[in-house]
């Protein structure tokens, strides 16, 4: 308990520079307005997707309306949220000091430095509710180490139907379960994981069908958002005369719209899915090596962020705990990417954000410098994988093998 003290100290320094010292404070652009427009009525009895919409996965409901409980007036909504992610926040530290421990890292380092996340992040990690299905994956990553299999894909399961982003792990954590345990119990425990999202999904269905595919559409529907991986490319074809690049409003952010926005945003799509199954195939060639598994399924999230067709500002939350297990790793270039890529993202939002909407050149550079820091750290993700092959290789061939390579 006593290692937890100064990790405690200093999220809670963190925590408090987010809500009073600028430019960590700086809340001007958040969702605070639409969850408690959310909250109130679902309180009051509603349901969500029949009378409300909600654009996210079932499990976001809770999670969103919660805090609600405690008021639902701007203030105490404010105060109430900050409350709830503070918890949610603490909650990551303990599980990427956890998960360091087993996979060979320094918990110490990883415990500071995952509480340095409201310090790298700002006010959006208060504000938004992405701390909740980055806890639920690492917990679910934490069971399946620690052979409770079925729990931990359960719990997979859950980040999933909380916000559908941790879908991407699932291909992941079953190739190293089949390497490990073979395919049979592989296929057994994604079936865990498919029985809780149709559970869940089913009850949902029951509730508003149309409802439930409003709010799949509604994402998949989303155009090109300006501050993805996408969007540069976007830009770079506008400034080389081919095709304007349009700002367009919708979907509550800013977008962009061009004439090969599509093929890109596809192109994109498709390196995504293939980076995630090279993550998949060096997890499942490794299945004695468990920190081969935790650096690949934060890979693949980091994946998704890196090559999707939206990058909010809060999705930089999905990869402190990547940042965290790295420092604890000793992989310091790694750690540094993303730990550069987030203070870029703070430097950016709230603050230049309408600046960048404008495309001045100045926040346009910053968010491509950004993007180009993510696409390193999944570089330096996969030669870490790649390394810990090598490094295993070597430990089976023996002194005398390495001597003759």
């Amino acid at each position: 308990m006593r290692r937890l003290l100064l990790p405690a100290a200093l999220l809670l320094v963190g925590w408090a520079a987010i809500l009073w010292v600028p430019p960590w404070s700086d809340d001007s652009i958040n969702d605070l307005f639409v969850y408690r427009t959310f909250a109130e009525p679902v309180l009051d009895g509603q349901l969500p997707y029949r009378d409300v919409f909600l654009e996210y996965p079932p499990l976001a409901a809770p999670v969103i309306a919660l805090p609600g409980v405690l008021g639902t007036g701007e203030e105490a909504f404010r105060w109430a949220y900050a409350g709830w992610t503070l918890l949610m926040a603490a909650g990551v530290v303990v599980l990427c000091g956890a998960l360091a421990a087993r996979t060979g890292g320094d918990v110490r380092r990883a415990l500071l430095a995952a509480a340095a996340m409201p310090l790298l992040c700002g006010a959006m990690i208060r504000t938004h509710f992405d701390l909740a299905p980055i806890g639920l994956t690492l917990l679910a990553l934490l069971l399946v180490i620690a052979g409770r299999r079925s729990w931990g894909m359960a719990v997979l399961g859950l980040a999933v139907l909380t916000k559908g982003f941790p879908i991407v792990v699932a291909p992941v954590v079953i190739a190293w379960l089949a390497a490990r345990y073979g395919r049979p119990a592989a296929v057994r425990d994604g079936l865990v994981l498919a029985g809780v999202v149709a559970a869940v999904m089913a009850v949902s269905v029951a509730v508003s069908p149309q409802g439930t595919v409003d709010a799949f559409t509604y994402q998949v529907d989303r155009p090109v958002q300006i501050e993805s991986t996408p969007a540069a490319f976007l830009y770079a074809l506008d400034a080389l005369g081919l095709g304007e690049a349009v700002r367009e409003a919708s979907h509550r952010s800013d977008n962009v719209v061009h004439p090969a926005g599509d093929a890109i945003a596809a192109v994109l799509s498709a390196v995504m899915l293939a980076v995630i199954v090279l993550l998949s195939i060096l997890a499942g060639a490794r299945p004695r090596d468990e920190r081969a598994l935790v650096l690949a399924s934060l890979g693949a999230m980091l994946a998704f962020a890196c090559f999707g067709r939206v990058l909010s500002p809060q999705y930089l939350v999905w990869t402190v705990p990547l940042g965290a297990l790295a420092v604890a790793w000793g992989y310091d270039h790694l750690a540094l990417a993303v730990a550069g890529a987030t203070v870029l993202t703070l430097v950016e939002f709230p603050g230049l954000y309408e600046n960048l909407a404008a495309r001045e050149p100045l926040p346009v550079a910053i968010v491509c410098l950004k993007d180009a820091l993510l696409l390193a750290a999944l570089a330096l993700t996969l030669r870490a994988l790649q390394l810990r092959g090598q490094e295993q290789l070597l430990g089976a061939r023996g002194p005398a093998a390495v001597r003759l390579d």
